[in-house]
């Protein structure tokens, strides 16, 4: 690091003693040159720092004890690039095997909260977003990092998954509407941190398909899926008027039997029972099975009673499992838990039969989306490996 700083200050020195010949002695340039000049310097040292930085962390991980004991180096000096408001940052690290099967992975990259295939900073990304409010999407990127071309398309991208988009604006209108019988929104949302201050919001995603299709032998995808996200100024109203206004201009609502709403049951979810054609509630299972670990973590038998219920759709024989977890159950703290898993499984009951009991019903995906989309880019996720 210190070699840096002092080859950054030997740089800038020169170079200002050149603005200075320039100015008078040639009579060229004014204070702007001058400024131009040295914020490129700044966005080079920057770049240095940063890189210096990531492989410092990596060498500290590589020497590390706990390291050792659970993962090898399967190679070393694997190259990437990171696209930061300073510009291009060019690392290397190791890529590491774990010894208990799980896999491969760049420990630095996990540590620092740096995706796979992650080509753009979180906060670059955030300036983008906020620029897009008031500028183009070209001067949005040009804006938010000078040194490195970004294309209005990336802009975008950043947006669909980050910001407040007019999700209209992105996509043409066509000149005939799909009919179909059977349409599927889902929705979750997550806390992320977009602010230099850190201060936590929410960003909702809410998705439209038409089911499930096959996308290898192994493996379903989604079917003509289109995303909506973002921080909206307003409320949730405006987001679910996207929604609606995209399904009003891609199909047929007149042919739509039943749109099928899935979440967590959050009043903003459910608020879309309001807007959308003939729809029937789903409640997602990831957040019923967080309920049921709720009520059972500190009676794990009770887990498999409490299921059998659920599934059964017999609400008398989940009452009576909850009635026994409670008599069971000492601590105040965890009474509370327990209770408030009931309230939550009892106020989302039709959810729960739905989902069991109708067979074009599908499970809920959004967490999985919510978590590639949102939290894997946004949210803090600090883990514990040295």
């Amino acid at each position: 690091m210190d070699t840096i700083i002092q080859h950054f200050h030997e740089k800038i020195t020169s170079e200002l003693e050149k603005e200075v010949k320039n100015i008078f002695v040639e009579g060229k340039g004014d204070i702007s040159q001058v400024i131009n000049n040295v914020e490129n310097h700044l966005n080079e040292l920057g770049c240095n720092i940063i890189k210096d930085f990531i492989e410092k962390c990596d060498y500290v991980i590589k020497q590390s004890k706990e390291r050792k004991k659970h993962w090898v180096v399967q190679q070393k000096e694997m190259k990437k690039t990171l696209i930061t408001t300073f510009g291009e940052v060019k690392y290397s690290r190791v890529y590491y095997k774990s010894k208990s099967n799980k896999g491969f992975t760049y420990l630095v990259d996990d540590i620092l909260g740096i995706d796979r295939y992650q080509r753009i900073d979180n906060g670059l990304a955030s300036k983008m977003v906020e620029f897009a409010s008031e500028y183009s999407y070209q001067k949005s990127a040009d804006l938010a990092v000078k040194s490195v071309k970004l294309s209005r398309q990336t802009v975008k991208n950043k947006i669909r998954e980050l910001g407040e988009i007019d999700n209209r604006e992105l996509e043409e209108i066509p000149d005939e509407k799909s009919k179909v019988k059977r349409l599927y929104v889902e929705a979750d949302e997550d806390h992320i941190s977009l602010q230099d201050d850190g201060k936590k919001t929410i960003s909702r995603l809410i998705y439209v398909h038409e089911g499930l299709e096959k996308a290898n032998k192994t493996r379903n995808k989604l079917k003509n899926a289109k995303y909506f996200s973002g921080l909206y100024k307003n409320s949730f109203e405006d987001l679910w008027l996207d929604v609606i206004d995209y399904i009003d201009d891609h199909y047929d609502v007149e042919e739509i039997e039943t749109t099928y709403l899935a979440g967590d049951g959050a009043g903003w979810i459910k608020e879309g029972l309001n807007w959308l054609p003939r729809p029937k509630y789903i409640l997602d299972r990831y957040h019923l099975n967080k309920y049921v670990m709720k009520a059972t973590g500190h009676l794990l038998k009770m887990k498999f009673y409490l299921w059998d219920g659920l599934n059964k759709c017999n609400l008398e024989q989940v009452d009576l499992v909850f009635k026994e977890i409670l008599d069971k159950t000492e601590k105040e703290t965890k009474l509370n838990a327990v209770k408030d898993s009931r309230r939550y499984i009892l106020s989302n009951w039709s959810g729960i039969v739905r989902y069991n009991e109708d067979p074009n019903a599908l499970g809920c995906s959004a967490e999985g989306h919510i978590s590639h989309i949102l939290a894997h880019r946004m949210s803090s996720r600090p883990l514990g490996v040295i």
